[in-house]
């Protein structure tokens, strides 16, 4: 069954932006100062759209046979990661390897991937607990934190593995392939 690249791309961008509205509210709960202003809320949000708008792209090029040029469509999607973000960006990257129906070397380092970005993010927040603002952090601060952010890094990682996966080999490839076979024997 082909994908349509319009639907795919749709699905994408709102699948996108739900995550960036889910980041921007976990990072109001986690937040020692909670104001944030509309144009770095939208420009999450927005940027999020980006990049699940080029996820939803890759994902029905690969379904649909098409060429692996289609993986640049993620590329402006990755300014989400700089910044603070830029500790979520080795889930994207590398962590969808974990999902890619790949081999097992690519799901090892696409675990560790996901696992390193978590190890980062736990080290910066214990770092951050020594500074004056967060003396009254207690314990469920930090599960609300770290689960939250495993979450988000999750629902990265997945969506990575979509641009990660192979492509199917269609009917008609595979056609071309046999008839390929049999003039050149």
């Amino acid at each position: 069954m082909r994908v349509s690249l319009l639907r795919s791309a749709a699905a994408g961008v709102m699948l996108g932006a739900a995550w960036g509205v889910l980041a921007r509210v976990w990072m109001r709960l986690i937040s020692t100062d909670p104001e944030f202003s509309w144009e770095g809320t939208l420009a999450i949000v927005g940027m999020s759209a980006v990049l699940g708008l080029g996820v939803g792209l890759v994902h029905a090029a690969r379904q649909g046979g098409r060429s692996r040029w289609w993986t640049l469509a993620v590329v402006p999607g990755l300014l989400l990661f700089l910044s603070p973000g830029m500790l979520m960006a080795p889930a994207f990257v590398l962590g969808g390897l974990a999902w890619s129906g790949r081999g097992w070397v690519a799901r090892t380092v696409g675990s560790l991937a996901t696992l390193a970005s978590v190890g980062l993010a736990t080290w910066v927040m214990v770092e951050d607990l020594s500074s004056p603002l967060t003396v009254g952090f207690g314990l469920g601060d930090i599960v609300a934190f770290l689960g939250g952010y495993v979450l988000l890094v999750l629902g990265l990682a997945l969506a990575s593995g979509l641009v990660w996966r192979r492509t199917r080999r269609t009917p008609d490839l595979v056609a071309a392939e046999v008839r390929l076979r049999a003039a050149t024997t």
